[in-house]
């Protein structure tokens, strides 16, 4: 079957018909009478109606778990939570979990069987198919069968892709992985002789070193790592000692914008780097680098608290000397088998096959979209008498293959996954089936396996064989805390070997270089059906609803091109059109191509929107690859969101460390006429740790989650009328080529002189008795002016009713009501929450995402609460305070080298 003819680009009726799930449920949401589809062992929050529950459940990404807990209400799930249990998520969540909820509810998701492209109504046909098919892989004991996965780490899934190959013993298993780093793989064969992954305790350490790594970046061990990097800072700041953090990168990453000490380097010095400080050590021969001995001897220093860490894409010569190197330090690493090492063959070994090939059964994975350029997938696909895709979306390779299979949200099934530790967890539904003719991935393999396929039958097979007896009981002890508890395997005792032979570095690479990356919301573009994701601003460079390569400064200088140019990329032989992006931080003579753009058929979304980097990513050097060229077309096109500057032009200040017991002078505050107004009851206000802010952007979608906020679109966003209630400022400074970045979320200031109350004609934002700056809507009349006289630019006006114009029903969370067109919308410190809590502690939705709980939030006349103590501290400040706005809402510096 031929690829789809490429797709007109994206206009904006049809985007916002796309982000119809940005503002409700499915039309159906509301009115299911609840279910016991799981089990809600949760207790039910105060002020929650009696068809609410929460379950705590699992999601992957890459294969690896992250625990969440999902809110839902008349059996339909509207809220995710990170389970505070699991040691992938620790309560918190990231940009792709707040966004699961958006894909489940996707009125693009698919929805029937297909043949050759055309919907089927009638399960008949297929059924008489799969049954002629499977009689025939038994009489050949599955000869010609190849089972193509995505990265598995679920011990379900695992048992049965076993159970089908003893079924049929000829049958193969391949698995495409996008982010796979071979490299990684071989640095811990060089040094260990085995696979295995290595675990690092940032909260241990008191000097990292990191060579090409991202840490507190976007991926599977994001949120555990960035808890334990702030929880070194606050260990930090108490020991009057600050952990030092040694970047070493190519293109800026949140970790390189946390960093003590940045160093801007092309992957070959950054090997170079690895090296020397190795060689200073005892490994390898002995090599001068400028950088090397004074970051040797902090390491040597810092003792047990020294880390190294090596990063995606390094050569596996810098992944075997970090894993030397901690071992040598004695560093808080923990060697655990690598939980999705796997007996199963690569893509690239399924094409050398492709000739015996009769039967390709697809789980879940889109190879037509993101193979590596060379690998003839359409052509394979085209060979195979008979293929069976059978994913959430009609993608790329449902409708290249002969038959597609609608699966389940992993929302909707059971099933269970392993974190990056290898903590086993159960997954189970959260929500009523919303795709009547889906199934779970785990009952089709089951079914093919010829085993009980219906429920949760196969899921418990797994752990009944493992818990024998005590299964029952085991069984609802793992649903209720969301893991399953010391299923994460004990550390290996292993060393690496005596004989490390470190392989000669590359020879110098001739012209540019060019460092395919995943991007920070699209990942590998699996998400990309996701208008919540497209509309979020990268958290560097602010880009959304596309993309752009990123090239240094002195490069773009040198061909002549500024931010939106449009260049030709050619790497063997592959061309590329692509605006550039002027990045500074980047690493001259490296180009940085994000992954995950350029989707053809990407559910309801509209094809075409950022560029597909995978035509020109080579199979052998999947994530560096020598030899790029680029020449400017003479086109241009405008970046959405890119803002140059930051909207409010105040950096934030910084101040200096101090001595273990030594308090940190108070920062300057500014002298008011007014005096102190006092509330006898409670008082609301919060307290953002600039500290240990990355700049995920998980608080604006978790705000954006909870509070039905709409998408707009490219083009209003182009215009700046995104409605987000919460945004996360970059302040830059330093020059081009060594920038420093600092994050600032900005939400409503909740300010005690608030400039936009005592302008509104009509008294529609006002102040409550707590101290909450409120918004009544049914007042507010659109005249903006409050808009105009906020300072910190966070009010929202609606200017075309975005709520209504998807024609879905507005019934996400019904505890925040719908904002119709013509009115003023912002933050509200989720007054719905705190309404909802009682007298208890109340939470907001980004207090509750944040991975390195930087945001407080609570009762500030209660002396002993946390956002109090915030308050009290001497980094604490006012943004904009010389206003004497009196905002509710402050600020703790940074605190610098």
């Amino acid at each position: 079957m031929t690829a789809p003819d490429p797709l007109p680009p994206p206009d904006r009726r049809s985007l916002l018909r796309a982000a119809g799930a940005s503002l409700a449920l499915a039309a159906a949401a509301g009115c299911d009478d609840p279910q016991e589809f799981g089990a809600p062992l949760h207790a039910r929050p105060r002020g929650v109606s009696a068809d609410s529950a929460s379950y705590a459940t699992v999601l992957d990404l890459d294969g690896l778990g992250r625990g969440v807990l999902a809110r839902t209400l008349g059996g339909h799930a509207i809220k995710l939570e990170g389970n505070p249990r699991h040691p992938a998520s620790l309560g918190a969540t990231d940009v792709f979990l707040e966004s699961a909820v958006l894909a489940l509810h996707d009125p693009a998701r698919s929805r029937h069987l297909r043949r050759q492209g055309r919907a089927l109504r009638d399960a008949a046909e297929f059924e008489t198919w799969l049954a002629a098919q499977q009689a025939a892989l038994d009489l050949r004991g599955g000869e010609g069968l190849r089972l193509l996965t995505g990265p598995v780490a679920s011990p379900t899934t695992r048992r049965l892709i076993a159970a089908l190959l003893a079924r049929w013993p000829a049958a193969r298993w391949h698995v495409q992985a996008p982010m796979e780093d071979p490299a990684a793989a071989a640095g811990a064969m060089l040094a260990f002789g085995r696979p295995v992954v290595a675990l690092p305790a940032l909260s241990r350490a008191t000097c990292v070193l990191a060579l090409g790594a991202d840490p507190l970046g976007p991926g599977p061990a994001q949120l555990a790592q960035a808890r334990g990097w702030a929880a070194a800072r606050a260990a930090g700041r108490e020991a009057g000692r600050m952990p030092a953090l040694i970047v070493a990168e190519s293109t800026p990453s949140l970790t390189g914008a946390k960093a003590d000490r940045r160093l801007t380097l092309p992957p070959a010095g950054i090997e170079a780097l690895g090296r020397a400080v190795a060689a200073a050590f005892g490994l390898g021969p002995a090599a001068a680098h400028p950088e090397a001995a004074p970051i040797a001897a902090a390491l040597r220093a810092a003792g047990p608290g020294a880390l190294v860490l090596a990063g995606r894409g390094q050569p596996e010569a810098v992944h075997a000397l970090a894993h030397w190197l901690n071992a040598r330090l004695g560093a808080p690493v923990r060697l655990v088998p690598d939980p999705l090492a796997a007996p199963a063959g690569t893509l690239a070994g399924l094409l050398a096959q492709a000739e015996a090939v009769t039967h390709l059964l697809i789980l879940d994975a889109n190879p037509a979209y993101d193979a590596p350029a060379g690998l003839d997938i359409a052509g394979l696909l085209r060979r195979v008498p008979h293929s069976l895709h059978a994913g959430v979306q009609v993608d790329e390779t449902a409708l290249a293959c002969g038959w597609h299979l609608p699966l389940r949200h992993p929302l909707e099934c059971w099933g269970d996954s392993r974190a990056f530790d290898g903590t086993a967890a159960l997954r189970q539904p959260a929500t009523v089936p919303l795709v009547e003719a889906a199934i779970a991935p785990d009952a089709l393999l089951a079914r093919l396996a010829g085993e009980a396929a219906d429920g949760a039958a196969p899921v418990q097979a797994t752990w009944r064989a493992a818990w024998g007896a005590d299964f029952e009981a085991r069984w609802l002890q793992a649903l209720e805390a969301g893991l399953i508890a010391d299923s994460a395997p004990a550390p290996l005792a292993i060393a690496p070997r005596a004989d490390v032979a470190l392989p000669p570095p590359a020879p110098a690479a001739r012209g540019l270089v060019a460092v395919f990356a995943p991007d920070a919301t699209l990942w590998d573009g699996r998400f990309a059906t996701e208008a919540w994701l497209h509309e979020l601003p990268r958290p560097l460079g602010g880009v959304m609803w596309g993309q752009a390569v990123l090239l240094a400064p002195r490069d773009a200088a040198a061909l002549g091109v500024a931010d939106g140019a449009v260049l030709e990329l050619t790497l063997a032989g592959r061309r590329l059109h692509a605006p550039v992006l002027v990045t500074p931080g980047q690493a001259p003579g490296v180009v940085t191509l994000p992954l995950g753009g350029g989707r053809q058929v990407a559910g309801g979304m509209p094809g075409g929107i950022g560029f597909d980097a995978y035509s020109l990513r080579p199979a052998a050097a999947p994530w560096v690859a020598p030899g790029l060229a680029l020449r400017p077309t003479g086109a241009a096109q405008a970046l959405v969101g890119h803002l140059p500057e930051r909207a409010l032009a105040e950096a934030t200040p910084r101040v200096r460390r101090v001595a273990a017991g030594e308090a940190i002078p108070p920062l300057p505050t500014p002298r008011s006429l007014y005096e102190p107004w006092r509330y006898p009851g409670r008082a609301w206000g919060m307290a953002i740790d600039l500290d240990t802010c990355i700049g995920c952007n998980a608080c604006v979608l978790a705000c954006q989650a909870e509070n039905n906020t709409p998408v707009v679109g490219p083009e209003e966003a182009a215009m700046g009328r995104t409605m987000h209630w919460l945004r996360v400022d970059r302040v830059e400074s330093g020059p081009p080529e060594d920038r420093s970045v600092d994050f600032q979320p900005v939400p409503c200031m909740h300010c005690e002189k608030a400039p936009c109350e005592v302008v509104c004609p009509v008294n529609a934002t006002v102040h409550d008795a707590e101290g909450l700056n409120l918004m009544v809507y049914p007042r507010c009349i659109g005249t903006r002016t409050c808009s105009n006289n906020c300072p910190y630019k966070v009010r929202r006006f609606n200017w075309a009713g975005y709520a209504r114009q998807a024609g879905a029903v507005p019934v996400r969370n019904p505890a925040v009501p719908l904002r119709p067109r013509g009115v003023i919308e912002k933050c509200t410190y989720c007054q719905h929450r705190i309404k909802a809590a009682g007298e208890g502690v109340a939470e907001t939705a980004c207090q509750r995402a944040c991975p390195t709980r930087a945001i407080h939030f609570g009762d500030i006349n209660d002396p002993d609460s946390a956002v109090a103590r915030a308050k009290r501290e001497g980094r604490s400040y006012a943004l904009l305070g010389e206003l004497d706005t009196r905002p509710r809402t402050t600020y703790l510096a940074r605190i610098g080298a």
